[in-house]
């Protein structure tokens, strides 16, 4: 371990200048959340991308989410952001643990006793010593020199400190954040302001083009915000512009290599989702960057298709009286799409249902289109039982009511202890199906007409005339009745040895929640011929485009 005192170690100060400013960024911003909770991390690796950045500024985002730059700058083209706490390295690896490295950065520094008013002065008393680098913590610039294990450690490099600069030992913090060059123990920069802000990163550009960062695989525009307010480890979070941020997402969602107007379509779809998203505020950020919200992956499905989608759209949004509207999609809708208060219960204007005559032009296109999938009795009953509902064994299972666009609104579960049924969203969610537009079959019937020669799955669909000609549906609890068929009047019988099934089918069409915008619908219109704002009135019912 290196003696820490005066030295005259003046060059370099581990490639830390001072003094530069970064423009802010423009408004429009978004805090894309794409590590957090459970998934926050204890070190976080940057990388410049070849060509389009050259080092990091350190700083922090206020309000308004423009960059406040610190001072602090690195040409360093690799660097960690790392919880304040012991690290040990091995290769370009950092680990919380001692079991293997070959080098370590402690958590226990030296800190000079008097404060700095800016980094430029900071720095050049940090070059004073080896090892010093630049702290900011809260209002102020101090400065640090080296890095020990242990307190005793500390006391016992405090005891042979030979600098001109009284000292006293800084033990780790609970929100402090360190940037490192990457897999090496060189300390850039320090950042603790209690968790009242969050270290800022933002990569420098290289003659004036957009700098874009590797982070964990995937290159992103923008900065990166690291959120550490009360222990633990961080939370990473993307500072974007929101073209930026919709030119890393149409790309996931609809494919890079659909029609223009269809991706157009989409880039408006997601511009107007991401800004209304507000339920991961409390968490620090926006949206997240899963189907929960929009997938988002940094740049690695964008191309130039995509992109000029996003910029031929630049600043539109999708409107409903005045407000941004809710955006929603899906892959497709099987033949119909479905008023919002049928699956979520919410009446919305804009989000109502309506037959999709474009869809059946490239239903052979899409994959899974038109499924099946198959349930046991037995299984029914568990899937049931695990959302809290028994009825006993499952004995039969038949949709009971539809929508007006022949959609499944309520479906009827008859057990051998009761029946339940479940309606909108549950009736897809519920059994894990790919939409809510299907239809069940089963292995055995329990009406008969035709004096008992054709079988019946189910009652759904059939009318009874009363003795003063009353018509109505039959809903099974009459004990006699009769049908009218095509071929006359017939009598409905039900057989006691055929009330219980084994073998379900669902057979559907279709893939999602079925409102707002089917994906393979916008992209049948745009071969059509049809613009992208057609492609949204016709799914957003009285929307404006603008």
């Amino acid at each position: 371990m290196k003696r820490y005192g005066r030295t005259i170690l003046l060059s370099l100060l581990l490639c830390l200048w001072c003094g530069v400013g970064v423009r802010a960024m423009e408004n429009d911003m978004l805090k894309v959340g794409i590590r957090y909770g459970s998934d926050a991390m204890f070190s976080a690796n940057l990388q410049n991308y070849d060509g389009a950045g050259r080092g990091y500024a350190f700083g922090y985002f206020n309000s308004a989410r423009a960059f406040v730059p610190l001072g602090a700058e690195t040409k360093e083209n690799k660097v960690s952001i790392t919880i304040d706490n012991h690290v040990f390295i091995s290769g370009s690896t950092y680990y919380q643990s001692a079991a293997s490295y070959s080098q370590y950065i402690g958590a226990y520094h030296l800190q000079l006793d008097r404060t700095f008013n800016s980094c430029e002065d900071a720095a050049k008393a940090a070059a004073r010593y080896d090892g010093g680098f630049v702290a900011y913590l809260t209002d102020h610039y101090a400065v640090r020199v080296g890095q020990w294990r242990t307190a005793e450690g500390a006391a016992r490099a405090l005891d042979e400190w030979a600098g001109e600069d009284a000292a006293s030992i800084v033990s780790p913090s609970r929100t402090g954040v360190m940037v490192t060059v990457s897999g090496t123990d060189r300390i850039l920069f320090y950042f603790d302001c209690g968790g009242l802000r969050s270290l800022g990163v933002m990569p420098q550009s290289v003659s004036g083009e957009k700098p874009v960062t590797w982070f964990r695989g995937y290159r992103y525009y923008g900065g990166f915000e690291y959120q550490r307010v009360t222990g633990g480890n961080m939370s990473v979070v993307n500072v974007v512009n929101v073209e930026d941020y919709v030119k890393g997402s149409v790309g996931w969602e609809i494919g890079n290599d659909k029609p223009l107007e269809a991706i157009k379509a989409q880039a408006v779809c997601a511009r107007t989702y991401a800004a209304m998203q507000t339920r991961h505020r409390s968490q620090g950020f926006d949206i997240c960057t899963t189907v929960d919200c929009q997938v988002y992956q940094g740049l690695a499905s964008a191309n130039a298709l995509t992109d000029r989608a996003v910029d031929e759209t630049a600043g539109v949004y999708m409107l409903y009286n005045g407000k941004y509207a809710e955006a929603y999609y899906y892959s497709s809708n099987g033949g119909a799409t479905e008023d919002a208060k049928n699956v979520w219960n919410e009446e919305v204007g804009y989000l109502r249902g309506k037959a999709d005559p474009y869809e059946a032009r490239v239903a052979s296109r899409i994959a899974g289109y038109n499924w099946t999938v198959n349930f046991t009795g037995s299984e029914l009953t568990e899937k049931l039982r695990a959302k809290g509902v028994d009825i006993g064994a499952v004995r039969n299972v038949y949709v009971s009511e539809l929508t007006p666009t022949g959609n499944v609104l309520a479906l009827t579960f008859v057990g051998a202890n009761g029946t339940k049924t479940v309606t909108r969203e549950s009736c897809r969610t519920l059994l894990g199906l790919r939409s809510m537009r299907y239809s069940v079959a089963s292995d055995a019937a329990s009406y008969f007409i035709n004096g008992g020669k054709t079988a019946l799955t189910g009652i759904r669909g059939l009318f009874t005339i009363s003795g003063s000609g009353t018509v109505s549906e039959y809903d099974g609890e009459a004990g006699e009745a009769y049908i009218l068929t095509s071929s006359g009047t017939e009598k409905l019988e039900r057989d006691a040895r055929s009330v219980s099934a084994d073998r379900f089918t669902f057979s559907g069409s279709g893939w999602g929640h079925n409102v707002g915008m089917s994906q393979w619908g916008a992209t049948a219109m745009a071969e059509m011929g049809h613009d992208y704002r057609e492609i949204l009135q016709f799914y957003f019912t009285g929307v404006m485009i603008e």
